[in-house]
């Protein structure tokens, strides 16, 4: 059987103004990484894989790999939604950094409590996350003082793929920073139960800055295993993914 695959890889890219962004730190490295050894360990059974990933990311070169270049959440939404909804994916590996927030608006502290001063009546929060006095139009003046950018959330990619294409085999990932194994592997499984994961990757960001990249991959009966580097990770991840399908 011939496999087809989607690798997300990078991080995403929120726009602020036509010049700045809100971003993330990640590569994409691991993502490359896993892509090639895919096609090192499997290239027999690989059909196509489909890398989505962010402009600077690290990119696989083989003909068997489609690169999807994506910016925010929003390009990478309906990059997924596209690709799972033509094509029949076996395998889903979500390595992306998503961002979990996008701007709403930019204003400043004057333009909020000048809106306050005008509706001293109405109701406190409405008018400042509601707030319609955005400053941005291409680019925002650097004569401005007191920015204040609104966030809103960004839509959960990973909660999207099982219900679009339930067949699909599902690896998340989650990234925290310092805390204790016990609670990664607990958070890392909270993520595998809500969005139907078959395999969850759960890395620790103060281990990457130490060079001392560990991962625990964890199955649906919360068995784990231990990988120590990006080439190991990858290594085991393609290994339980073809053993648990």
């Amino acid at each position: 059987m011939k496999y087809k695959i989607v690798i997300t890889s990078g991080g995403t890219s929120e726009r602020i103004d036509n010049v700045r962004k809100i971003t993330n730190s990640s590569s994409g490295k691991l993502g490359n990484i896993i892509a090639n050894k895919l096609i090192e360990l499997n290239n027999a059974n690989i059909d196509k894989i489909y890398y989505i990933c962010s402009k600077k990311a690290f990119k696989p070169n083989h003909p068997k790999v489609n690169i999807i270049e994506i910016d925010d959440t929003n390009d990478l939404k309906e990059a997924v939604e596209n690709i799972l909804t033509k094509e029949k994916i076996d395998y889903f590996i979500h390595a992306m950094a998503v961002s979990d927030y996008t701007v709403d608006f930019v204003t400043t502290a004057q333009k909020i409590a000048e809106n306050i001063r005008r509706n001293p009546h109405k109701d406190l929060e409405k008018l400042i996350t509601h707030n319609q006095d955005n400053i941005v139009e291409n680019k925002i003046s650097s004569n401005e003082d007191d920015l204040i950018i609104k966030l809103k959330r960004t839509p959960k990619i990973i909660s999207l793929i099982k219900k679009i294409s339930p067949q699909t085999h599902l690896i998340g990932f989650k990234l925290l920073d310092g805390v204790k194994k016990e609670k990664l592997i607990k958070v890392a499984a909270s993520l595998r139960d809500t969005n139907n994961c078959d395999l969850v990757v759960a890395n620790d960001l103060s281990d990457i800055r130490k060079k001392n990249h560990i991962a625990y991959i964890i199955d649906k009966n919360n068995n784990y295993i231990t990988a120590s580097g990006k080439e190991d990770i990858a290594e085991k991840l393609i290994k339980e993914m073809f053993k648990s399908a």
